[in-house]
């Protein structure tokens, strides 16, 4: 009896020990990938076409190149769609905006600005 209490026991807590091991790899992949420079960049993306589908004509706004999302490299749109270059990172899938308006990006020594129509 003894011998196969201390065998359960240790086969309890090797699986004990294995599901942390996971957990701990498992958080270590998702605070990488929160942090990384491919979501903050898809977030400006997301947040300016939001700002241009939202904007009236004759309305313009600043995206400053230092920001809390990392340094700003590029703002540029194309055919219906904003690309953000975030920390070297050049943006290439885009994120659509819905504007009635025309749309331009004039870059500054410290900003971008983006004009509505």
């Amino acid at each position: 009896m003894k011998g196969k209490k201390g065998s359960v026991l240790h086969k309890i807590l090797i699986h004990i020990i294995i599901i942390g091991m996971l957990f701990v790899i498992f958080l270590s992949a998702m605070d990488a990938k929160v942090g990384s420079r491919g979501v903050k960049q898809q977030v400006l993306e997301k947040e300016l076409a939001l700002l241009i589908d939202a904007s009236d004509a004759g309305s313009s706004f600043e995206v400053q190149k230092k920001n809390p999302s990392g340094l700003v490299d590029s703002v540029r749109v194309s055919e219906g769609m904003i690309f953000v270059g975030v920390d070297g990172l050049p943006s290439s899938r885009g994120y659509p905006y819905f504007s009635a308006y025309g749309v331009e990006v004039e870059e500054d020594e410290f900003k971008f600005v983006v004009k509505v129509g």
